[in-house]
Order: structure tokens, then C-alpha cells, then sequence
């Protein structure tokens, strides 16, 4: 019987190891798939709202406003002064863009670097690095990525 006993305590204990290990396993996928499509998806919300600009720029400036970090904010704002830098050299450039695509440049922990290469209205090829760092939200609880740095658009001559 005593044999019994261990035999149970043994098993216990393996399963208890098996539920931690499967736990942190879910933790880190969830983490890095967070990382990915988070950010992504913001980074699309915002491209679109560049996209169609001119249909609703109040609404287009309120969007791409809401995802920028508080240092960003303090920089660049408030966002009626946002709204004239989006509609100023150089960042008009992009404004009602017709096509974009992106890749990751670099990205740790806290941060995501994406360098997206846009065709604009009038035909023109241009390049952003887009910089996101993940923080505390502003319109919930817990972590979300929010903009932190955005390059002025940079000419170049090839497609997307």
C-alpha cells in the first residue's frame, strides 16, 4: 500500500509539472502572437485611414491620433495641430494612398520597427519606418502598442 501511496504522490506531481510547463508553453505563444498581429492590426486601421483620407478627415486624423503613444502625443499635438502636420509637407505625400505593403525592420519586447513602402495618388513611391512600442493603454486596461516615431516619407523609384 505505501508503494500505492508514492506511486500517487508520483503522479500527482508529474501532472502538476505537465500543467506548469503546457501553462508557460501558452503564455509565450500567446505573447508572441500578440506581438505580431497586435501591432499589425493597428498598423493596417491606420494605413486604411490614410487611404481614405479624404472621405472622413476628421475621422481618418481621430484614428491614426488614438494609437499614438503619450510621448508622441506631447510632441505632435494637440490633435487639431496633428491634424495640420498629417496635411503638411511631407506627410501629406501619403495622405489618400493607394497601395501599401510592410515589413518588420526589428523588433524586441518592447518595441516593433516596420518599414512600409506606399504608392500614393499621384503615382509615387514612397517609404516609412513606422515605430510602435508596446505600454500602458489610454482607452483600457492592460498593455497595447501605440506609435511612437514615424518617419517623414522618403521618395524612391520602384514598386511595392
Amino acid at each position: 500500500q505505501h508503494s500505492f501511496y508514492v506511486a500517487k504522490k508520483i503522479q500527482k506531481t508529474f501532472l502538476f509539472l505537465l500543467i506548469i510547463i503546457n501553462c508557460n508553453f501558452i503564455d509565450n505563444n500567446d505573447k508572441t502572437s500578440f506581438k505580431q498581429t497586435g501591432s499589425e492590426e493597428i498598423l493596417i486601421e491606420i494605413m486604411e485611414s490614410y487611404k481614405d483620407f479624404s472621405a472622413e478627415p476628421e475621422k481618418a486624423i481621430k484614428t491614426i491620433w488614438s494609437h499614438a503613444h503619450e510621448d508622441n502625443k506631447a510632441v505632435t499635438g494637440p490633435i487639431e495641430r496633428f491634424g495640420v502636420m498629417l496635411t503638411s509637407e511631407p506627410y501629406n505625400a501619403i495622405i489618400n494612398l493607394t497601395d501599401y505593403s510592410f515589413e518588420v525592420l526589428q523588433e524586441d519586447d518592447q518595441t516593433i520597427q516596420y518599414e512600409i513602402k506606399i504608392l500614393n495618388n499621384k503615382n509615387e513611391y514612397f517609404i516609412v519606418n513606422w515605430i510602435f512600442t508596446l505600454d500602458k493603454c489610454e482607452m483600457n486596461e492592460g498593455l497595447c502598442w501605440q506609435t511612437i516615431s514615424v518617419s517623414p516619407p522618403m521618395y524612391f523609384d520602384s514598386g511595392i
